[in-house]
């Protein structure tokens, strides 16, 4: 077995161009974990974030230190640890690894906690390596709204987060509008799905709950357009501060959510893939070696959906 590796990552942060390679050698495996060769992994915000160099994994970064990057994980299990009973080598699994100070999953191989990880089928699509993030992201924000609130405003729904949240939450009976200006894309839908422009949405006030998927000035604008007492759910971490203050000053109940591996939850989607309840919409794929040019692309906030890394 070759015990050298290849991994993506920044050793200076900045943009898309400071993402270079490195070999590694294989480290010694923990007795409940599993090497994994990646087949696929995804573009998410929080990594583009870190590349940046914002937020708690690239303050932790020591200068000069060489951070891995990625948490989507798609694979084929090479090895397990001596108290690993439930998968075996050659298993395709799917999962977030490594979250949240541990990525990695932009590589070759990587090794993976087996409580993060979830079976799937052998042929399973690549596409599927975009909805352990942006999935468990999505349904661990919906679990803190109520379908007994009222309409659900969702903004950015073309995104990541977005495209799954919107099917999640009518799948299990909200009233789910969408709030954007790409309603070409929402219509290219599979399912039916209401939306309006922003324009539309501030035109009067509204009233129900709101997950904010953009955060910021737009998230405190969007709150100060919705009737007191409305609840609301936001998740961009870098503003999640400054829009849950707003929001109370606005006398509406507000949270963040930081999403958790939860393998159960993870099934659960998975599962609603398989039976086409839920589609894992993916705008381009790029090869490992591509990483820079990915990056770029989702930058500039054209996709719609995942970005999927083949590795």
């Amino acid at each position: 077995m070759n015990n050298q590796y290849k991994q993506m990552g920044v050793t200076e942060f900045g943009i898309s161009e400071q993402l270079n390679v490195r070999m590694s050698t294989k480290p010694m495996l923990g007795a409940e974990q599993v090497w994994v060769r990646v087949l696929a992994s995804s573009v998410n915000p929080i990594d583009i974030k870190t590349r940046s160099g914002h937020g708690y994994v690239a303050q932790a970064k020591l200068p000069g230190e060489f951070l891995p990057l990625g948490y989507d994980l798609l694979g084929v299990v090479e090895q397990v640890g001596e108290d690993v009973s439930d998968i075996q080598p050659g298993d395709t699994v799917l999962g977030m690894v490594g979250f949240p100070s541990s990525p990695g999953c932009y590589a070759s191989h990587v090794i993976a906690s087996s409580e993060q990880i979830i079976c799937v089928e052998e042929k399973v699509s690549l596409d599927i390596a975009g909805l352990s993030l942006a999935g468990l992201t999505a349904v661990q924000a919906l679990s803190k709204l109520s379908t007994s609130n009222g309409t659900l405003y969702i903004n950015a729904p073309t995104g990541g987060v977005g495209h799954l949240a919107v099917q999640i939450a009518k799948n299990i009976g909200f009233d789910v509008v969408a709030v954007t200006n790409r309603g070409d894309l929402i219509a290219s839908f599979e399912f039916e799905l209401p939306y309006i422009h922003y324009d539309d949405f501030f035109a009067q006030k509204k009233a129900g709950q709101l997950l904010d998927l953009v955060g910021g000035e737009i998230a405190k604008k969007m709150l100060s357009n919705m009737e007191r007492g409305s609840f609301f759910v936001t998740v961009p971490t870098v503003t999640k501060d400054d829009v849950i203050t707003h929001g109370h000053s606005l006398e509406m109940r507000g949270e963040s959510v930081l999403v958790a591996p939860n393998c159960q939850q993870l099934n659960t989607l998975y599962q609603a893939v398989v039976n086409n309840q839920l589609k894992v919409v993916v705008s381009e794929k790029y090869k490992l070696d591509e990483l820079s040019q990915a990056h770029t692309f989702v930058e500039q906030g054209q996709h719609f959906g995942k970005v999927i890394i083949v590795a």
